[in-house]
């Protein structure tokens, strides 16, 4: 029994198919099957119940494989601590939302050139949902954004919170720029939402619920750069985080509006499947701590908070 055996009842625990499994290891059902048995031989317990459709975890089975992620993530851990820096290759996939990529990504990106530069990196930008999904499909390996509610089979850690805020453009009209706005008086301009269906949509329609959301003309877009541009031209307000448009707020191209009560903070978070292949996933994880916590050394707390928790 070694590390790629364990690797291997881990996969199947997850993927609970012969066939897939020997896809994402590379390998023959056969030559899956043979682990499996050997490995119950050994063990002198079957850790699957398996049938012509499907592969389930016995009682032992699920302690067995409890246990074996345990040591695969101290393996994991293990090599990344001692290895050559430099050594490390491989690709790694990274769903981002807009906001991470225009924040945390950059350090990633940078970190690794500078330590681990055999480390190819493909990235994926969308909204919540999807890169969540693609996530749970197995088509990104990581992402920096939500957990959403089933997080029994997922790695999750907090990265920072970041404070949201109406912003507007001067064009749009109004009488007193800087007086106290209302959530009802909110509703007296165009909104320009998030996409339907994702997080920040939700606690909007949330921080709405108690006045006539339905009355107001509210447009969706999945684009950061196309909401800040279709603010800017003066077709809306919109809530977002200040350390996105910095730039805008600096030129005057957009401002804060004097909103109260306040947006709820975003919550944002590193997230990967618990799974055996994850040396890459806890490293990107590691980094996107570190970075975080050297970005909010540059913003205010009232802009920027790191997370030093779930």
């Amino acid at each position: 029994m070694n590390i790629r055996f364990l690797e291997t009842v881990i996969w199947l625990a997850e993927l609970r198919n012969f066939r897939v499994t020997a896809e994402r290891m590379n390998m023959t059902p056969a030559a899956i099957s043979n682990r499996v048995s050997a490995m119950e031989q050994e063990l002198g317990f079957k850790i699957f119940d398996r049938d012509a459709r499907d592969v389930r975890l016995t009682e032992e089975g699920a302690r067995f494989v409890s246990g074996a992620r345990d040591i695969v993530g101290r393996y994991n851990a293990l090599l990344q601590d001692l290895g050559p820096k430099g050594e490390i290759e491989g690709t790694i996939r990274i769903g981002v939302l807009p906001s991470m990529a225009l924040t945390i990504l950059p350090g990633i990106m940078e970190t690794l050139r500078r330590r681990f530069p055999r480390i190819r990196v493909s990235v994926s930008t969308d909204s919540s949902a999807t890169i969540l999904q693609r996530l749970e499909n197995r088509e990104l390996d990581v992402i920096l954004g939500f957990p959403g509610t089933h997080m029994e089979k997922l790695t999750v850690s907090g990265l920072c919170d970041l404070s949201m805020y109406w912003v507007s453009s001067p064009k749009l009209d109004q009488e007193k720029p800087n007086a106290l706005i209302g959530r009802a008086d909110l509703l007296r301009y165009p909104i320009i939402s998030y996409e339907l269906g994702t997080y920040n949509h939700g606690k909007l329609l949330e921080y709405l619920q108690d006045y006539d959301a339905a009355s107001a003309v509210m447009h969706y877009s999945n684009s950061l750069t196309t909401t800040i541009s279709m603010i800017s031209n003066g077709l809306g307000i919109a809530v977002l985080p200040p350390i996105v448009i910095q730039n805008e707020l600096r030129t005057g191209e957009l401002r804060v509006l004097n909103v109260q009560p306040t947006f709820p903070v975003t919550r944002y978070y590193v997230v990967y499947l618990e799974a055996a292949s994850s040396r890459l996933c806890s490293l990107i994880s590691s980094i996107a701590r570190d970075v975080t916590t050297e970005l909010c050394g540059f913003y205010d707390r009232s802009l920027m908070q790191q997370v030093d928790h779930f």
